[in-house]
């Protein structure tokens, strides 16, 4: 890590309750060491963003604040946020699909399906199946949010973001 990602790593990680610094330079240095750059968002709060501009892609995006979810405002809990895309995964545990969740009924499943954006096929994107069998597809052009995140979800969490990161240096270039 450079001078200057250590910098805009550590304004976000003097900005996150002290329990969370491990957690969030580790999966920082493992954004890093597959090749993406932490670029600070231009917000008032402290956002960073991982992005490959080789792919003009972003991985994983790290926030001082948490968004809201689950009847809960934006910043509500004293908990950071953790954004991240990996719709290459074909398995991943509940605490992911749960984000999946989150995001289609927050508007009240009015932003699924394929956007016809042209950026892709309308396969890169996640499939969440309700307990009745009703599947809901949700463009994978957006971060997702993870909540309730704990040190135990990091392996997982690199795990995906290798698996996202593969596909991308697999359909996009290296």
């Amino acid at each position: 890590m450079n001078e200057k990602q250590q910098s805009i790593l550590n304004e976000l990680l003097s900005n996150i309750d002290l329990k969370y610094n491990t957690m969030f330079l580790e999966l920082a240095e493992y954004a890093i060491s597959l090749g993406y750059t932490p670029v600070r968002s231009k917000t008032i709060d402290v956002n960073i963003d991982f992005r490959k501009n080789k792919f003009k892609k972003t991985i994983l995006k790290l926030e001082a604040k948490e968004q809201k979810h689950a009847g809960l405002k934006y910043g509500e809990r004293d908990k950071p946020g953790l954004r991240m895309r990996f719709f290459a995964a074909k398995e991943y545990s509940d605490i992911f699909n749960n984000g999946i969740k989150n995001v289609i009924e927050e508007y009240d499943g009015r932003y699924t399906g394929c956007y016809g954006c042209g950026r892709c096929d309308g396969s890169e994107g996640y499939t969440f199946i309700y307990p009745d069998g009703r599947k809901v597809y949700r463009c994978g052009s957006e971060l997702i949010s993870v909540f309730d995140f704990t040190e135990k979800d990091v392996p997982e969490i690199k795990k995906l973001l290798k698996i996202q990161d593969d596909y991308y240096v697999e359909k996009l270039g290296s």
